[in-house]
Order: structure tokens, then C-alpha cells, then sequence
């Protein structure tokens, strides 16, 4: 397993994931939609099939939508 430093709704958490695990498994993992979140690993934009490192640091930031 591996431990993620995730930035939520102005709150950091640590998630505990299994090795391997991906962005999308980790949206998962929190109960949240894939589609609503940009997952950010420091200021960059990632795809939600990218493969997580223990000790990352990962921002979600939901996306509006609507009109």
C-alpha cells in the first residue's frame, strides 16, 4: 500500500491506496465522480489513468458545469 497527500475542499487528507493505483482509482476510493474532478499532481493537470507514487501530493478541484 501507499500512502496520497490529497487537497479536498480546503482540507488535506492522507488516502491509503494500493500500489499501482491510479487518479481514478483514487476518486473512487473517496466516493467522488470522476468526471466532476481535475485531479492536479503539484500544478499540473493529470489524466485520471495516470499511475500515483507513494508520497504524492494531489489537489482536486471540481469542475463546474451548467448554464
Amino acid at each position: 500500500t501507499m500512502m496520497i497527500n490529497v487537497q479536498h475542499e480546503s482540507k488535506t487528507e492522507k488516502i491509503c491506496l494500493d500500489e499501482g493505483s491510479t487518479a481514478e482509482n483514487l476518486l473512487s476510493c473517496m466516493g467522488l465522480m470522476p468526471d466532476a474532478y481535475i485531479v492536479l499532481k503539484g500544478k499540473l493537470p493529470i489524466p485520471i489513468d495516470c499511475i500515483l507514487s507513494e508520497g504524492d501530493s494531489i489537489k482536486l478541484i471540481k469542475v463546474a458545469s451548467g448554464g
